[in-house]
């Protein structure tokens, strides 16, 4: 088929998208929409293999299979490999362990949902380290391979030629509501969803039932499709800001805009089919799947071994990125899709050996806290301290499901409790935990500590769902109400509040739920506190607000454990990783705490950064262990020594 050279055309400028989103480039600050181009291309071709075979009655679903996985496993199982060794070397205890997981997900075709669950969304910072993130796209791409040849057969065998257009247009259609509907429920996690990228297979399935040999398009219309359509591709891709809720009517517009493009190659002579048939593009398009797969692992190897991000790294990590392709290609990918041999075996080499070798070296990583040993004597005892210090019932007391956690999420004194307490609030409330079992075990007190993410749990106040534009909370309001609830029905001596304060001023709504001004969301939020304290009062509790601690360098995971993963000697003391408070824009925070100690003079602050900073220069470790376990939150070694501290130099707030 002639349009073919168009199609590797289209697959180039889909990686080339990608490629330039994952390198960092601005220029196509959207260029993840790259993926829906190649499903739409899959749904074109794969529809178009099935259909044709089936009309010919010479389709077999064992032949399709063996296909399949002879065309894509190969290359992948390679990428395994090599991200399997990059990960033994260089990936810390935790690291590795999630690495094994991922891999575990992947080669079962499900790391799709394994990403969604442990990312805070798509392209997000947390995910930049995950060197397979990149195979949530194959998991769907082998999910759809299960699920289209039933539909394409069901519809040969129910439905007459005439209507399977119609039929496949129609479900199309369905799973396009379908996409909107998650779009709008699930906006920060709707991007993995399978049900959320069925219609963009089906909109290429649709096209593949037509019959092409009959469409032809005068010149003229040609020219104004083809352009109207790369600037719709173009016009996606350089838009900011549009991955929550993605795929919604952005990737519609891109499905369609890709539709149309493989269309109009059919006809002769189009300006779009001569750019798209351009040489260089073909080549691109050609090793388009080895470059998909190699480009992430290379990115984020060198992201995670904490390289400057500059001009020469990006040469650097493309041109590893061709070279690796280009081998894999004419290594891996044309020899072994020629390769033939019964689905059972084909099976056994390409998937069942696989998942049974990543899920016993998982299990193995798991049972050995990750070999922490890999990286020298120093390391294992760092994490061995760090685990014996780690709290598995902070975690389960954290964005619980469950409705009642009172008995489950105690901290502080177990024996003889003289007094109540009760800590809520956010991640931040969360990671004080050993810092607040310190307090009440020495004061003969019972705390209760339960919070969930991103919840300024204050009452009457709107704010939307963290990171995802103008949706509410509702969690959040319903676990805050829940909190209150426990505030006027249980005798409490104290309700501490523990929050991420300074995130909150650009995530207010108000009444209407439109976006707040800073100024009125800064007056919503002290009114919504000073209404929380009265509520405290009048309960008979103490009010407690803990303020923020000294938020992490961007630097700091680098400094901390470079030496490590590379292997290096050095001098460890409580000055290294040290840094010193930049001003930030929180002054705004301090004003309403002063309008709260002045409306309510029994408030008590506590103030953790007091012990971990001196004159504004603050702690890089605590006995050689770290600070922070991630990028907004303390360890638990450094919480509860933080805790004895407290004690030490301030009185005990819960005496």
């Amino acid at each position: 088929m002639r349009y073919r050279s168009d199609i590797d055309g289209l697959r180039a400028i889909a990686v080339l998208l990608v490629l330039m989103f994952h390198g960092g480039l601005t220029i196509f600050p959207s260029g993840f929409i790259g993926v829906d181009i190649f499903f739409v291309i899959s749904g074109f071709l794969i529809t178009s293999i099935i259909h044709n075979k089936l009309i010919n009655n010479n389709f077999s679903l064992p032949d399709f299979y063996i296909s399949r996985l002879w065309r894509l496993q190969p290359a992948l199982i390679l990428t395994l490999i090599f991200t399997l060794i990059v990960a033994a070397i260089f990936y810390l205890p935790a690291d590795f362990i999630n690495y094994l997981k991922s891999a575990q997900y992947t080669t079962s075709f499900i790391s799709n949902q394994y990403f969604e669950r442990i990312t805070t969304s798509y392209a997000s910072p947390d995910s930049a380290f995950f060197l397979l993130l990149h195979t949530w796209s194959l998991s769907i791409e082998w999910q759809w391979y299960l699920i289209l040849p039933a539909i394409i057969y069901f519809l040969h065998r129910f439905i007459s030629q005439k209507s399977i257009s119609v039929a496949t247009i129609s479900i199309a259609v369905v799973f396009i509501g379908m996409a909107f509907y998650f779009s709008n429920k699930n906006p920060d996690k709707s991007y993995y969803f399978l049900s959320s990228r069925i219609f963009e297979f089906m909109i290429g399935s649709s096209l593949a039932t037509l019959n092409l040999s009959r469409v032809s398009f005068k010149r003229n219309t040609s020219l104004i499709l083809g352009v109207i359509s790369l600037v719709a591709l173009i016009y996606c891709a350089t838009k900011n800001n549009i991955v929550i809720g993605y795929p919604d009517y952005h990737a519609l517009i891109v499905s369609l805009a890709t539709a149309l493009l493989i269309l109009i190659g059919v006809s002769k002579n189009t300006i779009s089919s001569s750019i798209l048939s351009w040489p260089p593009l073909v080549f691109i398009g050609t090793i388009s799947y080895s470059l998909y797969l190699w480009h992430w692992p290379i990115f984020s190897t060198a992201r995670y071994l904490g390289f400057t991000e500059n001009l020469y790294l990006l040469l650097v990590c493309y041109s590893l990125t061709f070279i690796t392709a280009y081998l894999s290609y004419i290594l891996i990918e044309e020899p072994y899709r020629r390769k033939r041999c019964s689905l059972i075996k084909s099976l056994i080499i390409l998937v069942l050996i696989p998942v049974v070798a990543f899920t016993l070296l998982s299990s193995i990583a798991k049972s050995y806290d990750g070999l922490p040993i890999r990286f020298g004597s120093e390391l294992s005892h760092i994490e061995s301290s760090l685990k014996e210090y780690n709290s598995t019932q902070r975690e389960s007391c954290f964005n619980s499901k469950s409705n009642d956690l009172r008995e489950k999420c105690n901290i502080g004194d177990h024996t003889t409790p003289l007094k109540k307490a009760l800590l809520i609030g956010d991640s931040n409330s969360n990671h004080f935990w050993s810092f607040f079992d310190v307090l009440g075990s020495q004061s003969n007190t019972s705390i209760t500590a339960i919070s969930s993410s991103s919840c300024l749990a204050l009452p009457d106040i709107k704010q939307y769902k963290w990171g995802v534009g103008t949706k509410i909370n509702d969690v959040c309001l319903k676990n805050t109400n829940k909190y209150f609830n426990y505030i006027k029905t249980e005798k409490y001596d104290f309700v501490i509040i523990g929050e991420l304060w300074s995130n909150y001023l650009h995530n207010i709504a108000k009444e209407n739920g439109k976006p707040a001004s800073e100024s009125e969301a800064e007056s919503a939020i002290y009114h919504a506190l000073d209404n929380a304290i009265t509520l405290i009062e009048k309960s008979g509790a103490t009010p407690i607000l803990i303020k923020e601690i000294a938020h992490m360098p961007k630097d700091y995971m680098d400094c901390f454990y470079s030496p490590y993963k590379e292997r290096k000697n050095f001098k460890n003391n409580k000055y290294r990783c040290g840094f010193k408070i930049t001003p930030s824009d929180t002054t705004w925070v301090e004003r309403v705490f002063n309008k709260i100690e002045n409306d309510h003079p029994k408030v008590i602050f506590i103030n953790p950064r007091l012990i971990q900073c001196k004159d504004d220069h603050c702690l890089g470790n605590v006995d050689g262990k770290p600070i922070y376990r991630d990028s907004g939150h303390l360890t638990d070694y450094a919480a509860y020594n933080f805790g004895l501290d407290f004690i030490k130099v301030y009185k005990n707030p819960l005496d």
